[in-house]
């Protein structure tokens, strides 16, 4: 969705209204290209909050504004830095450029701040599909002191970076009830309206009549993902204003945040599993040619059978259908003791090697554990899983400061979940530390303890209600669920059989186990679940 003009132009003139004196706040991001400023305005006795949105993304840039609550993502920019100018300042006005999708915030700069040295800024929206960008300008400068891109062609004489002076695009033509057919529309809306435009000229509407109220429109219409300044006389299209723009764009802005905040975690154990599956295939590479080293003893064998076969300087011994390469420069029996010393050493790689295998075989499924924990943690699990990330070495302190991460303690508690129900009671845990409290120091040994067979994923405990059947198939389906599964075939064992890795925190070794497969988790345990996570 790429807004026209006359949409922009509606949204700015909602948003005049609701900015008008209002005093900003300290921004935060909403995500990698979405910029939130609070707001309070006063009127009178009553004061009213909210937050002006501006979005970067290259397809669909926009402004508006909200009076929702939403998460914040992490971002240590420059830019984003740099809007922390305007907190405290008052806005004076917002304007939008005749003809062009450019959108300037007055705004006077907090006089009370003995840090502030300018006086005011403008902050500069340009919603240009493809390339947007935002340029903060301090006065009484009047120059660029910072900005969302650098744009820079000598060529076209385009030099927009710090402490240039910005030029706003050379003022464009627009719609005026003087167009006399669609074509004479086309250049001044965007794609997506003029064809919406152009159905309902053709369905009968005739075009005096449609231009005039496209021109005359002072409504938002949301129609699919795209914003409208006319309904068209499109069935099932709803009526917005500014306010409810990114509720209808972003649906779920609390949950991308929160992946958004995960996600350099989720790169880091991306990172270290394809390392360990990469060092895998080469130890299985080495022992395969170390296994093929155990022929040595064998040709031992056969020169020292043979020597009184082989004269001196003999370049090699055939026999039994082998051949078998000697130096010639030494008898037999040194030739033999040189192939038995390659055998023994081949013998011991295998041995280290086969060792090294299956310490890297658990190193990946403890990786593809703790990678479906970032998907599914809530902000304690995450913090926990740093923790123990940080204690297993995949993430280095800061040198010269102090971590934020506490180190993970095994002797400590850590809290796991509880699904707690009318039948019974499953607990399950988010990550390796919660995985251990729950199944050594929470769960019984008379407990049931439930797992994805072969598969990463958590450990799912049956505390109360072992003899439900409703409950042992929801902790199975809770099992398959937080492996990120839809059917499989789940252990169910006695915690008593379920044994401690100390090779790595959370896995474990289960002695005795029955299975149960699954073709599905059923809807109304998935909609449990997600319930379950979110609170």
């Amino acid at each position: 969705m790429a807004l026209d003009n006359l949409s922009l132009s509606i949204i700015v003139r909602q948003l005049g209204e609701a900015l008008k004196g209002a005093i900003l706040s300290k921004p935060f991001p909403l995500s990698a290209v979405d910029y939130a400023l609070p707001f309070t305005t006063f009127r009178g006795e009553e004061n009213s909050k909210g937050t002006v949105i501006f979005s970067l993304n290259p397809a669909n840039p926009f402004v508006c504004y909200s009076k929702d609550r939403y998460a914040k993502v992490d971002d240590n920019s420059p830019f984003f830095n740099s809007l922390k100018k305007l907190t405290g300042g008052r806005v004076l006005s917002i304007e939008k450029e005749e003809g062009e999708r450019v959108v300037t915030l007055h705004v006077k700069a907090d006089v009370q701040d003995i840090t502030e040295t300018n006086t005011g800024y403008d902050l500069i929206l340009e919603l240009f599909p493809n390339h947007p960008n935002v340029y903060l300008i301090a006065y009484p400068y009047g120059r660029i002191v910072s900005l969302y891109r650098e744009r820079v062609n000598l060529e076209k004489g385009i030099l927009l970076t710090r402490n240039a002076p910005y030029s706003y695009p050379p003022v464009r033509k627009t719609l005026t009830r003087e167009a006399r057919c669609l074509e004479d529309c086309k250049p001044f809306l965007s794609n997506a309206c003029y064809r919406a435009f152009e159905e309902y000229v053709s369905n009968g509407k005739p075009f005096d009549d449609a231009l005039e109220e496209l021109l005359s429109s002072e409504r938002l219409f949301l129609i699919g993902k795209n914003i409208f300044p006319h309904h068209f006389g499109i069935e099932g299209v709803k009526e917005i204003s500014a306010q409810e723009i990114y509720a209808s764009l972003v649906q779920d802005q609390k949950e991308a945040a929160r992946l958004s905040k995960v996600k350099e975690l989720y790169v880091l154990m991306e990172k270290a599993l394809k390392s360990a599956k990469k060092k895998l295939a080469n130890l299985q590479e080495d022992l395969e040619n170390a296994r093929k080293g155990t022929r040595y003893l064998e040709y031992g064998q056969l020169i020292y059978l043979y020597q009184a076969d082989l004269p001196k300087g003999c370049k090699c011994l055939e026999r039994d259908g082998k051949t078998i390469p000697l130096d010639p420069l030494l008898d037999a029996a040194h030739n033999a003791n040189r192939y038995f010393k390659r055998y023994t050493k081949s013998k011991a790689a295998c041995t280290i090697l086969g060792e090294l295998i299956e310490k890297t075989k658990l190193e990946i499924e403890y990786l593809e554990k703790k990678r479906l924990e970032v998907l599914d943690g809530t902000p304690r699990d995450i913090m926990e899983l740093k923790s123990e990330l940080l204690s297993e070495g995949y993430i280095k302190e800061r040198q010269g400061r102090k971590s934020a991460i506490p180190k993970a303690s095994r002797k400590r508690r850590y809290e796991p979940h509880y699904l707690r129900l009318e039948q019974g009671t499953i607990a399950f845990g988010m990550n390796g530390l919660q995985n251990e409290t729950l199944t050594f120091d929470v769960a019984k040994k008379e407990d049931v303890f439930v797992h994805v067979k072969d598969y990463p994923g958590s450990h799912v405990l049956i505390l109360q209600g072992k003899d439900c059947p409703e409950i042992v198939r929801l902790a199975c389906e809770l099992a398959l669920f937080l492996s990120h599964l839809s059917a499989g075939e789940v252990m169910l064992a006695d915690r008593r059989n379920v044994k401690k890795n100390p090779e790595r925190v959370g896995l474990v070794h289960v002695l005795k186990y029955e299975t149960l497969n699954f073709k599905e988790i059923r809807p109304s345990s998935r909609r449990l679940f997600e319930k379950a996570l979110k609170m």
